[in-house]
């Protein structure tokens, strides 16, 4: 993941500063160089999120280490990088803190472009700031429909809008016009970003254009009816979008399996969030927990 980062990063820097090459020699001397800055607002700590700093950090410094020690690069120009949290107390993303310390890294180093937030709510405020200030903001995530208006956004990976595209391409070459279903759970703790309702978003947004009926069902985590979720899957969905835990995602199938349910009569897409389902070692199999439902899960996940 990191040195997916730094390519991308490289790329967008160089679009950047092309403007300022032509004034600038390759031949100054480093006292001579102007200085760019560049301002991360990243979760400090917090491992759990793809950007946090621990994780993008060493490809940020590796992609300013190579622009300065080749001159070629960016002639005229040295990178400077600066960062700030974009965490609360309890090492969370925050809307509240990512928007003040884009402000105090505005005022302290005035950067030519800011790195980062990564989540949605973090990113929003730092997106309108950016935008009234006509400096780039470069992430990995943003990726929810909105921050399209946001003209300073330039997001290095897929949005939720791709994702809508992706299904509307599978909808439209199977000929599937009706009996779309999006599951998804939503947990509204002010400490999360609520993933799963934004990656939705895209395909209930595309969806919608088309003419394409569409039936959506929040799950609550913490007190989920999977025999409710089951019926009304039956009685709205054939082709159905899943954004939950694989946990979530198991138990249900086991539902179906339990229940009798012809599940060849159905489509499954699963969702997985940051490639989650690919963690840990061995083979991937989803369906395993070791438990009493193993092989009814086994048998639903074959299906």
């Amino acid at each position: 993941m990191l040195l997916r980062w730094a390519c991308p990063f490289l790329l967008r820097l160089f679009l950047l500063v092309q403007s300022a090459e032509s004034s600038l020699s390759a031949a100054n001397t480093t006292d001579d160089l102007q200085e760019v800055t560049l301002a991360a607002i990243l979760p400090l700590t917090n491992t759990d999120y793809a950007w946090a700093w621990p994780r993008v950090a060493p490809a940020l410094h590796q992609a300013v280490r190579r622009v300065n020690s080749d001159p070629q690069l960016l002639p005229g120009l040295k990178l400077r990088l600066v960062h700030g949290s974009s965490e609360n107390r309890d090492g969370f993303c925050s809307d509240s803190m990512a928007p003040i310390v884009a402000v105090d890294l505005k005022l302290s180093h005035d950067p030519w472009a800011f790195i980062g937030p990564g989540c949605d709510y973090s990113s929003s405020p730092v997106a309108r700031f950016t935008t009234h200030w006509e400096v780039p903001m470069v992430t990995a995530g943003a990726r929810a429909v909105g921050f399209e208006v946001y003209a300073a956004v330039t997001n290095t990976g897929p949005t939720h809008k791709k994702l809508g595209e992706f299904g509307m391409r599978i909808q439209e070459r199977f000929g599937w016009r009706q009996h779309a279903m999006l599951i998804f759970t939503d947990n509204k703790d002010a400490n999360d970003d609520r993933p799963c309702y934004f990656a939705v978003e895209g395909l209930y947004t595309l969806f919608g254009k088309r003419n394409i009926t569409i039936h959506d069902h929040v799950i609550e985590p913490d007190n989920a009816n999977y025999k409710s979720i089951v019926q009304d899957i039956r009685d709205n969905g054939r082709v159905v979008y899943l954004c939950c835990s694989w946990d979530t995602f198991r138990t249900l199938m086991v539902q179906f399996w339990v229940e009798g349910v012809e599940l060849e009569d159905y489509v499954f897409f699963f969702i997985d969030l940051f490639a989650e389902g690919l963690g840990g070692r061995g083979p991937v199999r989803p369906w395993y927990r070791g438990d009493v439902d193993d092989e009814a899960a086994h048998q639903a996940f074959r299906v």
